[in-house]
């Protein structure tokens, strides 16, 4: 068992070492892609896969079997299913040089979940590609892109700490049609992802410090006018607008609101003398809490803040401090 073990992981561990070697060769000979990035000649590697390898190893004890007992058809068979292999070939290296690698782009996730890279995949030529797959050490993807169109190929990353993650390098490859030869490039990629601190599981309750005038109002009872709407049964006398149900011929009722006074201010002072690390996921907890509560925040960090405020576009400006903090 334990040399089946071992036959089974050599191939992998081969594989391994040829795609470092290459990879090495190709940082220091073209370095980082530009894109977008256009696939030629001097860039695509095409190789027998193992399958193709056993392929031609069947081929050569076809022949020798065609020869040893003077077969002609033997050997006719062995030539036609050589030269199907050999064109193979060219049909692998076709179906990826003149692609392009238009752009790379990925969303902010928090510590812990999977980095989403979307390698958008261009073929300007009037023919379709088949089976174009892109391949990193933790994930794959595979796609038919058609003529004149753009596809995105998804590549998956894991996350560990905050901050800028850069992408790892990555291959694009194809074993059209016929599995026997890979036709692929390595990619250096300069794209990144912003990775947001992970949040607290069970983080202290929302401050309560705050001025207060950036509080939502809620409608409902209160002294302040919100807003007409049709009278339904039920309502008070005294907030029907007679007015305006005499100007439009049918019963409104005022709708009064309550501002409200409830703010919070996140201030990384105010959390005291701990560890960065923990101090950010509460601060991020508690970002997403008031976020979710429609509670206007404010953020107080070193170096950086923010006033109070809601939305997507606050939250996620709040997100990258807290990421991008100098521990």
């Amino acid at each position: 068992m334990t040399s089946t073990s071992t036959l089974a992981t050599e191939p992998s561990s081969a594989g391994q070492r040829f795609d470092s070697w290459v990879l090495e060769r190709v940082r220091r000979r073209r370095g980082p892609a530009d894109l977008p990035f256009a696939f030629e000649y001097r860039q695509i590697y095409v190789m027998p896969t193992w399958f193709g390898f056993w392929f031609g190893f069947l081929l050569a004890l076809t022949a020798l079997g065609g020869l040893n007992f003077n077969n002609n058809m033997t050997l006719m068979l062995g030539f036609l299913l050589a030269a199907i292999a050999q064109l193979t070939t060219l049909l692998a290296y076709r179906n990826l040089v003149g692609l392009r690698v238009e752009a790379i782009r990925a969303t902010p996730v928090f510590a812990g979940e999977e980095a989403c890279f979307r390698v958008l995949m261009r073929n300007p030529e009037e023919r379709n590609r088949f089976a174009i797959q892109a391949v990193s050490p933790e994930a794959r993807d595979c796609k038919d892109i058609g003529h004149q169109n753009t596809v995105p190929l998804t590549l998956r990353q894991l996350t560990f700490s905050r901050g800028w993650m850069e992408m790892e390098p990555f291959r694009i490859e194809n074993r059209y049609p016929l599995g026997l030869f890979r036709a692929w490039s390595v990619i250096i990629p300069q794209a990144r992802c912003l990775v947001y601190p992970e949040p607290a599981t069970n983080p202290p309750p929302l401050p309560k410090t705050g001025r207060g005038e950036y509080g939502l109002a809620h409608p409902g009872e209160g002294e302040h006018f919100h807003g007409l709407r049709e009278f339904q049964p039920g309502d008070p006398l005294r907030r029907i607008a007679w007015r305006t149900s005499a100007r439009h011929q049918k019963l409104y009722s005022r709708v009064m609101e309550s501002p409200s006074e409830e703010a919070c201010e996140l201030n990384w002072y105010l959390l005291g003398s701990g560890d960065v690390e923990e101090k950010l996921s509460i601060l991020t907890a508690w970002v997403l809490r008031a976020e979710r509560r429609k509670i206007p925040y404010s953020l107080e960090m070193p170096g950086a803040g923010l006033p109070a405020d809601l939305g997507e576009e606050h939250r996620n400006a709040c997100l990258e401090i807290l990421a991008l903090h100098a521990s």
